[in-house]
């Protein structure tokens, strides 16, 4: 185990049993939303060039606080990209409410009918945080999740998103946003990591930076209004993070197959 991981663990003990009822009672008081309709779409700007990009992940992925996919992340992203490339996209989700990374290599990388694509992006990263999984098999369950896509897309580039807000998320008592933010952090190290160690997989390793997004907020507004129940992003929230993450692309240069 790594030195973060044990600290963090030495200072998380106190506060579990504490976290443990904080967290039956965000359960009982959160409404439970349901994952966005619609999870395909194709962004018409009548150029000649295509691209077509599969978005893997979780509720985040999947939409949850919105009602149409052209309204979350996958649709977002996709628009930004379209401008800025001057490419139609053809885009598709595979996702689902709860599932961590573990669940969604066995789960839903079955699932993809696809045989080709120019674009893998992958959301994860809230559940693992949420079940404190350790980092070691975070990183044994990510290699899987990338050998799995390798052999469906030996040549696709990999894009992995930035981690969840957790520290932010309005619903939860600052106890839950010192253990669980901090143990996200530390995930985020060893998915940085584990990226290095392959060819043409991704990750923006800087965090998403909430106090330059309160910058785009009007008068009055707060930063409940990036989450649509306390947790799950709102539609400016999936907006802000989609152009984040298609600038960290661009930046990136990916050649795309």
């Amino acid at each position: 185990m790594t030195t973060n991981y044990v600290l963090h663990l030495f200072k998380s003990i106190p506060l579990l049993p504490f976290i443990y009822f904080q967290g039956k009672r965000i359960k009982r008081e959160i409404q439970i939303l349901p994952e966005a309709k619609n999870p395909e779409g194709f962004i018409d700007i009548n150029s000649d060039k295509n691209l077509k990009i599969l978005f893997i992940g979780e509720s985040s992925f999947a939409g949850v606080g919105v009602e149409q996919h052209k309204n979350s992340f996958a649709g977002h992203f996709s628009t930004v990209l379209s401008e800025q490339l001057n490419h139609n996209i053809n885009w598709k989700v595979y996702a689902k409410t709860g599932y961590n990374v573990h669940k969604i290599q066995k789960r839903i990388i079955p699932l993809i009918i696809e045989t080709t694509c120019d674009l893998l992006v992958i959301g994860i990263g809230g559940n693992d945080t949420f079940e404190l999984n350790q980092p070691k098999k975070w990183r044994q369950s990510i290699q899987l999740l990338i050998d799995d896509l390798r052999k469906k897309f030996p040549e696709t580039p990999i894009l992995f998103a930035q981690l969840p807000t957790i520290e932010a998320f309005p619903a939860f008592p600052k106890e839950m946003k010192f253990v669980l933010g901090n143990h996200k952090d530390i995930l985020a190290q060893h998915l940085k990591k584990q990226v290095l160690n392959n060819e043409n997989v991704y990750f923006p390793t800087e965090k998403i930076n909430v106090k330059e997004w309160l910058g785009k907020l009007e008068e009055g507004q707060t930063v409940s209004e990036f989450f649509s129940d306390g947790i799950h992003p709102s539609e400016f929230c999936y907006e802000l993070w989609a152009k984040d993450s298609v600038t960290f692309l661009n930046q990136s240069k990916i050649h795309f197959t």
